[in-house]
């Protein structure tokens, strides 16, 4: 965020909570909190496991109990610095999987399976089907609080990690998903990510 010169400064924080909004504690310079006015737009940079990610936000508000914090709209723009475009996280949720042939679902042919990880732009499962790389699906993510997803989306990366055992990871991309659906995928992987720190410090 600029300082008075203008300049972009950094400042530390964490992240305290994340519901409808994002609640993150009060940035503070040499023990002096960073003035910002309401709807003022910044940058943040989260680093988890080692990866940096960089998403845009804006403040909502201030409060100072229990703590020092500020109220923040939730991430946008979230980036992978030089890597992936967005958040991934590892996560097994069940798919159902349909392939589509010639622009059509071939609904009588559902295939269920789980996912390895999953980001705002596609999901990796494991199977034990093999598909090739530009295969159209239709698959339907069940996310926990958001409920059933329906998406078009394609195969972009197949592994077998295992040779000897025919299960693959498929690598899938949504091709087309619309805003509110993506953020609130791109939500419940923040509020997963802060379940996750929060267990590892117990």
């Amino acid at each position: 965020m600029p300082n008075r010169s203008g300049l972009a400064e950094k400042y530390r924080s964490r992240i305290e909570d994340i519901t409808d909004n994002m609640v993150i504690a009060m940035p503070m310079s040499k023990g002096v909190p960073i003035m910002l006015q309401r709807g003022e737009v910044f940058f943040g940079r989260l680093v988890e496991d080692c990866v940096a990610y960089e998403f845009t936000t804006s403040l909502i508000a201030k409060q100072l109990q229990p703590l020092p914090a500020w109220i923040i709209t939730l991430p946008y723009d979230v980036k992978k610095i030089q890597q992936r475009a967005f958040v991934r996280i590892d996560t097994a949720l069940p798919v159902q999987i349909a392939e589509i042939i010639d622009g059509k679902v071939v609904e009588d042919k559902i295939i269920n399976a789980v996912t390895k990880d999953i980001s705002g732009g596609g999901v990796q499962i494991a199977i034990n089907r093999h598909w090739h790389i530009g295969t159209n699906l239709l698959i339907t993510v069940n996310y926990p609080e958001i409920g059933p997803v329906t998406l078009r989306s394609q195969v972009i990366r197949v592994q077998q990690p295992q040779p000897d055992r025919e299960v693959f990871w498929v690598g899938i991309k949504f091709l087309e998903i619309n805003e509110k659906d993506r953020g609130n995928i791109i939500k419940f992987i923040f509020k997963r990510q802060l379940e996750q720190r929060r267990k590892g410090l117990e």
